[in-house]
């Protein structure tokens, strides 16, 4: 190995949704970036989500538009437009799991509520769905509450990092590296194997894991972890079901929220909402036995018996602040020669890829090839 300096206009720190997506962005504006991942892509945080790409009604359950809802609410559409290769990130190719999200109660919502959905703030955005039009798993004579469609997908997300790997394999490495700066700058990144690489801009785009390398480098970015207890509900005879459950109990956040996944050989429910955050203070018993509770309460007319429950934690990281609220908006901020990125959601990913191309000059022309590194791999949730 010599000790040659591989120079870069980008270096990109993490390989979940957030460094892939601006990897693409910056490679199709002919900027000379690597992208660096030390575990395996997607493994984190991006395999964990359920991959909901929604508009923020979810937010709006209070029956007013929230920041949250509003900076969101254009999303769905952009990611339509990627899909179909007409926007910034071509994703033509990847899998939809479901082309609509849907949202009911287990009794009828308040008047408040319910005026609020038929209104012509969200009009577009959420539909009535009449009893003619239910799906499946709504058709028992015991579901008696209400059914909203919204205008939301769900894409399954080992798809959509298959797809960004195979478009820019040539430019996504294997490698853990340490930090040479001064005076608050980086100088060059040196790799496990010896090999050092440098860059005019670093993005830390590696989510919880940013929480170590901005401690490396000293920068002021405060940075709070908010953690999930998720459930995982396998059976071979599960309806597929992709909704908020939203109940009179907590008509502020959906009490679960459902996807729907197939492996090799069943299916599987991957739960989140109000059941993975209050989950939290539960161990892995006490949780699969709160979901079965919920489970039982929201949707009676369900067998379980022949399902295999299961949980698994994540930790959401995110940019900190004092309150620990969610974030409405992706956090994209430049320090000195550093970029720190946080899409505080996958479905953000599309506006946080917006604000960090404002921060870039324009790329230089005769960089280095790309190094000489192992080819990074893609990764396995944390449920599979």
């Amino acid at each position: 190995m010599t000790n040659t300096t591989h120079q870069f206009d980008t270096i990109i720190l993490g390989g979940g949704i957030a460094g892939l997506w601006l990897l693409s962005l910056l490679r199709k504006h002919g900027f000379e970036a690597i992208l660096l991942e030390k575990e395996g892509l997607g493994s984190g945080q991006t395999f964990a989500s359920q991959g909901m790409i929604h508009g923020g009604i979810k937010y709006s359950l209070a029956g007013a538009m929230t920041g949250a809802s509003e900076s969101i609410a254009d999303m769905p559409l952009r990611w339509r437009s990627c899909l179909a290769g007409t926007d910034s990130v071509n994703l033509k190719g990847v899998t939809v799991l479901s082309d609509a999200y849907y949202m009911f109660s287990d009794a009828r919502l308040s008047s408040k509520l319910t005026a609020f959905f038929g209104s012509k703030t969200l009009e577009g955005r959420v539909a009535s769905v009449p009893a003619a039009n239910y799906p499946k798993v709504f058709q028992s004579p015991s579901f008696r509450g209400l059914l909203y469609k919204l205008n939301d997908l769900v894409l399954d997300t080992r798809s959509l990092i298959t797809h960004l790997h195979h478009q820019l394999k040539d430019y996504i490495f294997e490698g853990n590296v340490s930090f040479e700066h001064t005076s608050g700058r980086v100088t060059h990144l040196q790799l496990d194997d010896g090999l050092t690489v440098s860059a005019d801009t670093y993005v830390l785009a590696a989510g919880k894991g940013n929480g170590e390398l901005i401690e490396d480098l000293g920068l002021e970015v405060p940075m709070q972890l908010r953690p999930l207890h998720q459930v995982v509900v396998k059976g071979k005879t599960l309806p597929d079901l992709f909704a908020h459950a939203v109940t009179l109990r907590s008509a502020d956040k959906p009490r679960i929220t459902f996807t729907t996944h197939t492996t090799a050989d069943t299916k599987a429910w991957y739960l989140g909402g109000q059941l993975a955050e209050s989950g939290v203070a539960r161990n892995e018993a006490e949780q699969i036995e709160f979901a079965k509770t919920e489970l039982a309460a929201i949707m009676p007319w369900m067998d379980y018996s022949g399902c295999e429950f299961s949980t698994f934690r994540i930790d959401r990281a995110e940019a900190g602040g004092e309150t620990l609220l969610r974030p409405d908006t992706p956090y994209v901020r430049r320090h000195g020669n550093v970029v720190v990125c946080w899409p505080t959601k996958l479905t953000l990913a599309p506006m946080m890829g917006d604000m960090f191309m404002k921060l870039m000059a324009e790329p230089k022309a005769g960089l280095a090839a790309p190094p000489n590194l192992p080819r990074a791999s893609i990764g396995r949730s944390s449920w599979e």
